[in-house]
C-alpha cells in the first residue's frame, strides 16, 4: 500500500494525475490545492469535481483541502491562456460538493504525523503548501517518505520566462526552502517532459471511445492547441502525468542523477530558475534526484491503460 497526498493547482493534467494514482491502486488521502494555473476558486471547484468523479468511477473518496492562495513573498499571475479559464478549457467544471474546513497545511502536517515514513507528496504545483508545512514543523522532513516535484528546468529552457518553469517561478522562495530542507526529493523538469508529448497517439485515443478517453480529449484540447501553436511542440505535453508515472513506476525513468539543485529567488531576470551543479563545483552535498530521461513507451503504456479502463472500482 502506498500513501499519497496530491498537491494541485487543478487543471487538466492535475486531474488525470489523480486518476492515474487511483488507477494504480495507491491510497490518496487528500487533494491539497495551492495557487497556480487558474483562479483559486476554479482550482478548488475542479478538485471537487475530480473528487466526485473519483468516487463514482474508481470507488475512492478523496477529500479536498484548500491551501495557500498566493506565494510566500511576491505576487504571481495565472495562465488561463494555457489551460483555459476553466483549467480544462474555457468551460468550468461544476460540483455540488464542499471542500474540507481544515487548511491544507494543517492536513499535510496531520498526515505526516499519522503515517510517518509512509506519506509521499506529489507536488505537481507551486511548492507553497509544503514550504508552509515545513516552516510550521521542520520535523516533517523526516516523516515524508518522498517528495515528487514537477518543476524547474535542467537546461534552462523555461515556459514562463526564458529560464524559469512556471511552478517554480510562481513561488521560488517556497521552492528554495523545500529544495534545501532535506526532503527525499525527485525533480521532473519542464524541458525534459517536452520531449515526450502525445503526438499521433491522439488519433489512437479517439478510437478508444471510453469514458476516460472522451474526457481526456475534451480536457486536453485547449492545452494541446496552445502547446502546438505557441510552444512549438508536436503534441500535448504531460508534465504532471509523467511526474506521477515516475512516482509510481521506476521503469518510467531511463536516466537519473543525484545532484545539488538550488533555486534563484532574486528579483531579477533569472527569478525562478533551477540551478543544477552539474560538475560539483559548489562543493555541496547532492540534494535532488534529477530525472534526465523517460522511457516514452512505458509512460504511454500507463496512460493508455488508464484511458482504456472501464467504469467502476
Amino acid at each position: 500500500m502506498r500513501h499519497f497526498i496530491i498537491d494541485c493547482d487543478t487543471a487538466e493534467d492535475d486531474i488525470f494525475s489523480l486518476f492515474l494514482l487511483l488507477h494504480s491502486g495507491a491510497t490518496v488521502h487528500g487533494i491539497t490545492v495551492v495557487e497556480g494555473n487558474v483562479s483559486f476558486p476554479v482550482e478548488v471547484q475542479n478538485a471537487l469535481w475530480a473528487s466526485e468523479f473519483s468516487k463514482r468511477f474508481f470507488g475512492a473518496e478523496v477529500k479536498v483541502y484548500p491551501g495557500m492562495d498566493r506565494p510566500l513573498v511576491k505576487e504571481f499571475r495565472t495562465v488561463e491562456n494555457v489551460h483555459g479559464k476553466g483549467g480544462v478549457g474555457e468551460s468550468p467544471l461544476s460540483s455540488t460538493s464542499k471542500p474540507q474546513n481544515k487548511h491544507a497545511v494543517d492536513f499535510i502536517l496531520e498526515m505526516a504525523d499519522r503515517y510517518p515514513g509512509e506519506i509521499e507528496f506529489l507536488a505537481i504545483s507551486p511548492l507553497t503548501n509544503l514550504a508552509m508545512a515545513y516552516l510550521r514543523d521542520r520535523s516533517i522532513v523526516d516523516k515524508i517518505k518522498a517528495v515528487w516535484v514537477m518543476g524547474g528546468t535542467i537546461h534552462g529552457h523555461g515556459n514562463i520566462t526564458p529560464v524559469a518553469e512556471y511552478n517554480i517561478w510562481v513561488d521560488p522562495d517556497a521552492a528554495k526552502l523545500v529544495f534545501n530542507a532535506g526532503f527525499n526529493l525527485t525533480m521532473v523538469a519542464w524541458d525534459l517532459i517536452t520531449q515526450y508529448t502525445v503526438n499521433d497517439e491522439w488519433e489512437q485515443i479517439k478510437k478508444m471511445d471510453t469514458e476516460l478517453s472522451r474526457l481526456y480529449l475534451s480536457f486536453y484540447s485547449h492545452y494541446r492547441n496552445f502547446a502546438m501553436t505557441k510552444q512549438r511542440m508536436k503534441g500535448n505535453p504531460h508534465p504532471d502525468l509523467i511526474t506521477t508515472a515516475v512516482a509510481l513506476d521506476p521503469k518510467v525513468v531511463s536516466e537519473m542523477e543525484r545532484q545539488f539543485v538550488d533555486v534563484e529567488s532574486c528579483d531579477c531576470l533569472t527569478r525562478g530558475a533551477t540551478i543544477i551543479d552539474y560538475l560539483g563545483v559548489l562543493g555541496k552535498e547532492p540534494n535532488v534526484n534529477v530525472v534526465y530521461g523517460i522511457d516514452r513507451k512505458v509512460f504511454l503504456d500507463h496512460l493508455f491503460s488508464l484511458l482504456r479502463r472501464g467504469s467502476g472500482p
